[in-house]
Formats: structure tokens, C-alpha cells, sequence
């Protein structure tokens, strides 16, 4: 099955976009204040995020270039093995190349869900976001 690749330019540095990524406090700014947002940033720390309904635990920190961590969504059954998503942050000038690659998918359906919802509820809020100026 193939992955869901995204690739994106963001107008905001690379130590902002690492925040967007990986500062609880940061997180809540582009997910909303209520979110619910936990975050252990070390390999083998578990973050908690969309109100516990997707978590994981990192298995590779390198700020603010790489981040890669498990990803399980809260509905999925115990059968099901996580997924894996890894960050790959470039900075150009003030503006932030980011490539994302989710794969091991448990079947074509989360995969396709995946692919839009990175886009809906992740990719564009937190590009927006962090667009639209020093916080």
C-alpha cells in the first residue's frame, strides 16, 4: 500500500514549525485552546493529541530537522499495529520546507483517510496558523 506523502512550504521559520510540531502550548495555538495536547518530546515519550483520539510515542528527535513517531488512531482495534509517521523539516530563508511521509497503514481505507485528513485537520490549520504572523 502506498504511502500518504505531503510535501508543503510554510512562511514561518524552522524553529516555529518545530513548535507547531512539538510545544503542547504551541500545538494549542493552531488546534485551539481546548485541545487536548500531551507531549513527552523524547524517543520513547507518548504524545496525546485530537482529545486523546490519536497517540503515539517517538522513535527518533532530531530538532528541529526530524521527528518521527508512532501514530495509532483511538478507534482502531488492539489487532491493528501503529502506523509510523516521520517529519522531515528543511529551512529556506525565514520559510520552512516540510515533508511528511505516513506509512504502515492497516488497510487502503485509514490510508485514504489519512491522506485527506492530513490536509483538513493537521497540514492546513497549522500552515495557516503559523502564516499568519508572530504569536
Amino acid at each position: 500500500m502506498p504511502d500518504v506523502v505531503k510535501d508543503l512550504e510554510i512562511d514561518a521559520p524552522i524553529e516555529r514549525v518545530w513548535a507547531a510540531l512539538t510545544d503542547p502550548k504551541t500545538i494549542k495555538g493552531w488546534m485551539g485552546a481546548d485541545a487536548t495536547v500531551e507531549v513527552d518530546l523524547r524517543v520513547g515519550g507518548r504524545y496525546c493529541l485530537f482529545g486523546g483520539d490519536t497517540t503515539g510515542k517517538f522513535t527518533l528527535v532530531k530538532g528541529p530537522n526530524t521527528l518521527e513517531c508512532t501514530w495509532r488512531q483511538g478507534e482502531w482495534p488492539k489487532a491493528w499495529k501503529d502506523s509510523l509517521v516521520r517529519w522531515e523539516l528543511t529551512a529556506r530563508g525565514r520559510k520552512t520546507r516540510v515533508h511528511l511521509v505516513h506509512s504502515r497503514f492497516p488497510n487502503k481505507k485509514e490510508r485514504g483517510a489519512h491522506d485527506e485528513g492530513w490536509d483538513d485537520y493537521f497540514l492546513g490549520p497549522m500552515k495557516k496558523w503559523l502564516e499568519a504572523g508572530d504569536r
